[in-house]
């Protein structure tokens, strides 16, 4: 394929496609029948597409159920994950979840404090705005307003559009990159297909209260004194490599702009106020991919 099974359906248009979802949820007591809906698994099986999210929103759970060991269901909601992920230890192969009654094969053997609901059907011209969409609604309460967007959040974000691209090794996540003295880690590198050219990705967030912008200026400097390590590196190689910057902010400030502009000058640089615009970044890189 030329581009990744995202990248796919996301160009489908009109037309729709059958897709299959399920609903996790948090059962404290079942005698009480009482339930809080945790996470939701999104299915295609004609797109040989599935995905998992759960939520991030665990102070909502803890009032939920005073006595729940919140650290330990997060450890039981990454296996879940994992079995509901391509391209990880556990997760299911292409050929498995091109089963149409695979989530149904899939969820029906949990029980006790983690259920799923009854599989659902949806016709669907874009699964990824759905499945977004669906997890709003179903797990409504992880939309918090004024929430900031840290810098593991942005790398999420890039994650969840790229995932297919790096289980088939098109892009790398944690890429080291040795200038001597130290190693530099950039969050994801690949090669372009315009011009064979390596590229590297930063990702930042300057989503700091107002009174702690000025810590974008340090980070700023940090990271463009790292740049021209890497930089050198390149101009003594021959294969010339790209350096890229995506940072998140809210509302710009005078010390925000000064941290973009440093960051600037030794990188090219894509500014998001949003997480669409984070995507955005990723659907470019998806469409920049070496095949």
């Amino acid at each position: 394929m030329s581009t990744s099974i995202i990248t796919k359906m996301e160009r489908r248009g009109n037309m729709s496609t059958l897709c299959k979802f399920s609903v996790l949820r948090y059962i404290p007591n079942e005698t009480r029948e009482e339930f809080i809906n945790i996470g939701l698994v999104f299915h295609c099986p004609s797109e040989g597409f599935i995905d998992f999210r759960y939520t991030s929103n665990f102070s909502r759970v803890k009032k939920f159920d005073d006595e729940v060991d919140i650290e330990f269901l997060k450890l039981v909601l990454m296996g879940v994950e994992n079995e509901f992920t391509q391209g990880t230890d556990h997760g299911p192969s292409l050929k498995h979840i091109s089963d149409e009654n695979f989530l149904e094969k899939n969820t029906n053997f949990y029980s006790n404090q983690l259920q799923f609901s009854n599989t659902r059907m949806i016709r669907s011209n874009n699964p990824l705005r759905d499945f977004e969409n669906l997890f709003k609604t179903y797990v409504y309460f992880d939309a918090k307003k004024n929430k900031r967007i840290s810098e593991q959040e942005v790398k999420t974000i890039m994650n969840r559009v790229l995932k297919k691209s790096i289980s088939t090794n098109k892009v790398s996540k944690n890429y080291t990159i040795d200038v001597g003295s130290e190693d530099i880690t950039l969050d994801f590198s690949y090669e372009s297909k315009e011009n064979l050219r390596k590229k590297y990705i930063k990702t930042l967030s300057f989503d700091y209260s107002p009174k702690k912008t000025k810590m974008a200026t340090q980070v700023a400097k940090e990271w463009a004194w790292n740049f021209s390590k890497i930089e050198q590196i390149n101009n003594n190689s021959q294969i010339k490599n790209d350096l890229l910057t995506v940072v998140y902010f809210n509302k710009p400030d005078k010390n925000i702009e000064i941290a973009l502009n440093i960051l600037g000058e030794n990188s090219k640089l894509f500014s998001a106020n949003n997480e669409d615009k984070i995507k955005e970044f990723a659907d470019e890189i998806l469409e920049d991919v070496k095949e």
